[in-house]
């Protein structure tokens, strides 16, 4: 495909369409295993002989390769094309996911989890990027809407899919699972992707180990703190090394000529209230996951396969409202329906806290569940919309891995916080004791939102001509088969 340097990039509505079923799959496998491994922890404990300290790392390590690794993923793709390494993650997630099946001991499940983790990272990096590039900026927002609904399922269909898997058959298949939709889609995006690229520059080597070592330091500090104690020497270390490594990072990114993540992005309005809107909404959604979950199962005595299905009504609705929130936000802008959604799900996350307190079971919850889930259904997608819209084509693939990384930065920080608000004030002792930690923690969260609203109002409508902006040559789409 040959463009000028001054006409606008050309859309093919084939290679549209693949590109956004492939790279929404390919987010739905990695969210899926966020939590489908949740529902196996108990029978983990049993086959593998695990303790708490082991099966808290099945998750962690995920959580941590993710993280460490969206920027650089995202950083190489820019460098040597966003579906090769789109492919990389996919491989290397579908790999480790093997191993994760195959795995005899909790420490070896530990070490594929870490690198299942960072597959995932980096193939979401380059999931929204590719979305990206091949949709026309008008498009976008339906795009993203139809992507926040197939990764809102995976998310919905995590634990109810685990607690089938788990009563049905063995934990392995957890993993199994993945291999064969692991090979379809790298096939497929073989085929139905066309490669592009960022701005040709050298390799930002020194930024790349120091964001890379500021996130993990960070993220595993912040994962560990509640467990370890905030003032033991790795968790303390690990803040203060990871805070001055990316204090570092960010230095050094002003000072470098060929910078993974330009510190001037953050001038952008939008972009900034979009990654730091993300961060909060990350930290709700995956802070109530966590602790809801656990309420539904310890205090109101369900199975796995139980707590799936009455997840339903918070994390269910995205397949039919995030492409309609998608669609509005192309022609009302993403402000008014970010700080609706947050606003919903923190109402309804508030509601279910006073509910729990006053002993009133799961029956009265499901409205104010519907309710947060209509908020997360709205604002899921229109906050990855406000960030990828806010940039110019050159600048997709780091601003879809800078605010990923905040994202999941957020996750961790949701997790952590609800687990010490949770073990300060109550514990698993009795069902009373849950409740009395499972309340002033869900309200943290429900407050947490409520401030996402303040960053929310910062996102403005983007800039027509800064959205459409052609691309470089570099970046031109080159052919793919339709």
């Amino acid at each position: 495909m040959t463009v000028s340097d001054n006409s606008p990039p050309a859309y093919s509505p084939a290679r549209q369409r693949w590109t956004l079923i492939l790279a929404s799959f390919a987010s739905f496998m990695v969210g899926l295993d966020v939590l489908v491994v949740t529902t196996a922890l108990p029978t983990l404990h049993e086959e593998l002989n695990a303790g708490a300290a082991g099966l808290g790392w099945t998750v962690n390590a995920y959580e941590l390769g993710f993280a460490a690794f969206i920027l650089t993923g995202a950083a190489l793709g820019d460098r040597f094309g966003r579906r090769k390494l789109f492919v990389v993650g996919v491989g290397i997630f579908t790999i480790s996911s093997a191993l994760c099946a195959l795995s005899t001991s909790i420490e070896t499940l530990i070490a594929a989890r870490s690198l299942q983790g960072i597959g995932g990272g980096i193939a979401i990096a380059l999931a929204l990027a590719v979305i990206t590039d091949a949709t026309p900026p008008q498009e976008r927002g339906a795009a993203f809407g139809i992507w926040g609904a197939i990764s809102g399922v995976a998310v919905a269909a995590g634990p109810l899919v685990g607690g089938a898997i788990i009563q049905g058959f063995a934990w392995q298949w957890i993993f199994w699972l993945n291999v064969p939709v692991g090979i379809v889609l790298i096939v497929m995006s073989l085929m139905k992707i066309a490669e592009t690229r960022g701005a040709a520059s050298r390799i930002d080597l020194l930024g790349l180990v120091l964001s890379t070592a500021g996130v993990f330091g960070i993220a595993q500090a912040v994962i560990r703190g509640g467990e370890a104690g905030w003032t033991s020497p790795t968790v303390l270390g690990g803040l203060i090394g990871g805070v001055l490594a990316l204090a570092l990072f960010v230095f050094w990114e002003t000072r470098t000529s060929s910078p993974m993540m330009p510190v001037s992005m953050f001038r952008n309005l939008s972009f900034t209230g979009g990654c730091l809107t993300s961060f909060v909404l990350a930290a709700a959604l995956y802070g109530n996951g966590f602790l809801f979950a656990q309420y539904l199962q310890l205090a109101e005595n369900n199975d796995p396969l139980g707590v799936g299905i009455r997840l339903l009504p918070w994390v269910g609705l995205a397949l039919f409202i995030s492409p309609v929130a998608g669609k509005m936000a192309d022609s009302m802008g993403e402000r008014p329906l970010v700080i609706i959604g947050l606003l919903l799900h923190g109402v309804g996350f508030l509601a279910i806290a006073l509910m729990a307190s006053a002993g009133m079971g799961y029956g009265p919850m499901i409205a104010p569940l519907l309710l947060a889930g209509v908020g997360v259904s709205i604002a899921f997608p229109t906050v990855a919309s406000a960030v990828m819209r806010s940039v110019n084509p050159m600048q997709v693939g780091v601003a879809a891995g800078v605010s990923n990384t905040i994202r999941q930065v957020g996750a961790v920080f949701g997790v952590a916080a609800v687990a010490a608000v949770f073990t300060g004030a109550g514990g698993y002792g009795t069902k009373e004791q849950f409740i009395a930690g499972f309340t002033p923690a869900t309200i943290l969260l429900a407050v947490v939102t409520f401030a996402g609203v303040a960053a929310a109002l910062i996102i403005r409508r983007p800039d027509p001509e800064t959205a459409a902006a052609p691309m470089s040559p570099d970046m031109q789409p080159g052919p793919a088969t339709s």
